[in-house]
Order: C-alpha cells, then structure tokens, then sequence
C-alpha cells in the first residue's frame, strides 16, 4: 500500500511539472573578439644567449627544450602555434639538409636544393641578409614557417610550427620577430 502511494506522488508531481505552457529561453552571450593580427612589438629583449629580439605582444613565452634559446606560444584566431629559436655553430648543415627535416616532420617527400630556393624568400634583418620557406601538408592541416639567419660564425633557426591558417594569419609578426634579431653587445 505504501509503494502505491509513493509512486501515486511521484506520477502526481511529474504531471505537474510538465506544464501546457511553451516556454522559450533566450540567451545572449557577448561575442569573443578575434585576435589582433597586426604586429605589435615590446620593447626589444635582450637575452643571455648574446641575442636579443622585439617579441610580439601577444606572443607568450613558454618553456622549451635544452636546445632552444627561446620559445613562444603563438595565439592565432583557432589555436596557438609554437615558435622556436635554435642556435647551431656554422651553418647548422645546409639549407637543403634543414628544409627537407622539416619537410619529412610534416609527411613530405624531400626536394631539390633547386626546388627549395624557389620557395624561399629572402628578407633583411638586425643579423644581415635570412631566407623565410613556408613549408604545408594540408592533408595533415599541418605546417611550419621557417627562417635561416646567418649570424657570424653560427645560424639562427626560427621555426613556427601551426596549421595553415595560423601561418597566414601569423607571417607578418613571424617575419618582423625575425628581423629584429640582432647581437647583443
């Protein structure tokens, strides 16, 4: 007798919740603003390493590898990149060495050191003349944005490593963070 009563209740108060009324909620959540894509510097850094740089302003530093002399967390309107800076001695191997690592990083076949040349382009910066090769596997959605600075006796390696999008979105601030690269006195 009691179980009957119990669930008696339990139906009674179900069927008064459900009301005859349709009620419809409306939210209004205010919108997220994309990230500013215009390269907005610091106040040049300068570093232990005998290197110093202008880092982007929405750039976050961000802890690395033994083998990197800086590394940064680069926020783009869907997601966030991860930019290094390496310092090998002399030229750190060469150019096609270097292009086709990253190329076999992203899935790639290797090329040509004449197939690399045309895709590179060559800026003026703090450390002289570098050369910046956009490197994409968009079956992986998947890329990287490299630079290669000569710098004396050794050469400075920047890669960025994000999907296509946020390497289009990032190449300015990445070109003009590689061109403020200089020696420190």
């Amino acid at each position: 007798m009691a179980i009957k009563i119990i669930i008696s209740i339990l139906i009674l108060g179900f069927l008064q919740s459900c009301g005859q009324e349709n009620h419809i909620r409306t939210y209004q959540l205010d919108k997220t603003k994309a990230p500013d894509t215009k390269p907005r510097v610091e106040v040049p850094v300068i570093q232990s390493t005998g290197f110093s740089w202008a880092k982007p302003e929405n750039w976050i530093s961000s802890s690395g590898s033994s083998m990197r002399l800086a590394s940064f967390n680069v926020p783009y309107s869907n997601g966030i990149g991860d930019l290094s800076v390496i310092q090998l001695g002399g030229t750190g191997g060469s150019i096609e060495a270097n292009v086709n690592r990253w190329r076999r990083q992203l899935n790639l076949d290797s090329q040509s050191l004449s197939e690399i040349e045309k895709e590179m382009v060559d800026y003026k910066g703090g450390l002289g003349d570098y050369k910046i090769i956009q490197i994409i596997n968009g079956d992986l959605d998947a890329a990287f944005l490299c630079a290669i600075l000569p710098a004396g006796e050794q050469t400075l390696f920047v890669k960025l490593s994000a999907n296509p999008i946020g390497i289009k979105e990032v190449k300015s601030t990445f070109i003009s963070f590689c061109s403020s690269l200089r020696i420190s006195i």
